[in-house]
């Protein structure tokens, strides 16, 4: 016996819709062993395409201040603090739980991309 895959929406499963910038979306919904478990593979890894990880028209800086945490950022970048996950996948972040340093320089997507990230995120899924 193995742990599958489903091909089914995170709607199809549970009746619940997912907000456009839900990082739900990012994980596959997985079948256990016992074949009634559902769970979501939260320890899938993503990476950006190393060419759009290195070109700057994507990206600015931000300086972060004492005390600042992921979701500050992304509510002081994008007005949401939702979208901390972009922040932490674009800076190759594994542990997004461990504290940022006050004057830690990081890169952020700039918000005009934020738009396609989102309508893009369904083919992220199937990576």
């Amino acid at each position: 016996m193995a742990v599958e895959r489903l091909n089914n929406s995170y709607y199809e499963e549970t009746g619940k819709r997912l907000s456009n910038t839900s990082q739900l979306k990012l994980f596959p919904i997985m079948l256990d062993e016992d074949k009634e478990t559902k769970f979501l593979n939260l320890f899938r890894s993503y990476k950006l395409n190393d060419e759009v990880q290195t070109d700057v028209v994507f990206f600015e800086t931000y300086e972060v201040s004492n005390g600042e945490f992921w979701d500050d950022i992304s509510y002081n970048i994008y007005g949401t603090p939702q979208l901390w996950w972009v922040i932490a996948l674009i800076n190759n972040i594994v542990n997004p739980f461990e504290e940022l340093e006050e004057g830690d320089n990081i890169k952020v997507l700039r918000e005009s991309y934020i738009y396609n990230l989102i309508k893009d995120m369904e083919s992220f899924s199937d990576l």
